[in-house]
């Protein structure tokens, strides 16, 4: 019988940096998490706005866009009520669940500077959004290999499936893909867009 081969045990993985390396490893994984609380980038459930991202008082009558499949109507007009205009860009997530629409508060993506996204997200089959569903809001520049430098923080609107995305920031001109998720029952499913920022 032969002896168990024990190389690949924790202990002895860790056994050539020396306690002090994995010590400060530790401590260091420890700091970041915890600064990842303190900047809101550990995905939790965000908590029910007080202010409710509401319709523009000026805002036309939504108008269908004219690509969309009418089995998705519906759907779109529950989304669409929960952003501020006409204006928002729409998506169907990549499983088709959900209908999601975004556009920036202020109406257009500052350069350079933080800005903050009304999101509408709706069920394509009906049924209301889970109250402890997730939504994120992320963006990355494929061709350069990079995200956003800020992690935007989500409220609840107090409408079901409206939600504001708070420090968005594109910081160099460029395409860069934008990306809202949605996870719901332990399913997440993102739809995506593309975006020149000149």
């Amino acid at each position: 019988m032969t002896d168990p081969d024990t190389s690949s045990t924790p202990a002895n993985l860790l056994q050539p940096f020396g306690a002090p390396a994995v010590i400060a490893a530790v401590a260091l994984a420890t700091a970041t998490l915890i600064g990842c609380e303190e900047r809101g980038a550990v995905t939790t459930p965000p908590a029910r706005a007080t202010e409710p991202v509401a319709p523009s008082a000026t805002a036309a009558p939504a108008a269908l866009p004219a690509e969309l499949p009418a089995e998705l109507h519906a759907a779109w007009r529950a989304a669409r009520a929960c952003v501020l205009t006409d204006q928002a860009r729409w998506a169907r997530s990549a499983d088709g669940t959900y209908i999601v629409l975004w556009e920036p508060v202020d109406g257009a993506i500052p350069e350079s500077e933080p800005f903050a996204v009304a999101i509408g997200v709706a069920r394509v089959d009906g049924r209301a959004l889970a109250d402890d569903a997730v939504v994120g809001f992320d963006a990355e520049m494929p061709h350069h290999g990079h995200g956003m430098n800020l992690v935007p923080v989500i409220e609840r609107g107090a409408q079901a499936g409206a939600f504001t995305a708070s420090g968005v920031l594109l910081h160099m001109p460029g395409r860069w893909v934008i990306a809202v998720d949605v996870s719901e029952d332990g399913i997440l499913e993102r739809a995506q867009w593309d975006a020149e920022i000149e």
